[in-house]
């Protein structure tokens, strides 16, 4: 991992660097919506970034008590610095927030063979309530559509 990497906790990046990441990452996520991706970060009590200088390279958004559970949302992960323990060490900063936290998320198609080489646990009991109004899409139309945003990350 690079020396001139810095991580936080609950440092809130701008909305243009979280969008461009998440386009570069790709993370499909609502980045055609400035607003709904602000409203995505105000609401979580879990935000920790990696920094290369000013630049976004790294973020993980998500929720716990601090007690007994806890939701990983994102962890997005710029290309140019994915394979080299950027998500690891997000995951690390998130479990290191209270000893006893049951964490737990959803993978993208695109990193579910990831977390099982970090330790996850794959689970089979879960259940979701299908989302209203914006559906991502396949990832070929995501990429190709927010390309220019993603070249800005």
């Amino acid at each position: 991992m690079s020396a001139d990497l810095t991580f936080h906790l609950d440092r809130r990046p701008e909305v243009e660097s979280i969008r461009a990441l998440y386009a570069a990452a790709p993370l499909r996520r609502p980045i055609h919506d400035p607003e709904r991706i602000r409203r995505m970060f105000d609401g979580s009590n879990v935000v920790i970034t990696a920094f290369h200088g000013d630049r976004l390279v790294g973020v993980l958004r998500g929720w716990t008590d601090f007690a007994h559970d806890g939701y990983v949302c994102d962890l997005a992960i710029h290309p140019a610095f994915q394979k080299s323990g950027v998500g690891r060490r997000l995951l690390d900063l998130a479990q290191g927030l209270g000893e006893g936290i049951q964490w737990v998320l959803l993978a993208s198609p695109l990193a579910r063979d990831y977390y099982a080489h970090l330790g996850w646990e794959r689970i089979e009991v879960g259940w979701q309530l299908p989302r209203k109004g914006w559906k991502a899409g396949p990832i070929e139309a995501f990429q190709a559509e927010h390309a220019d945003l993603a070249a800005r990350a």
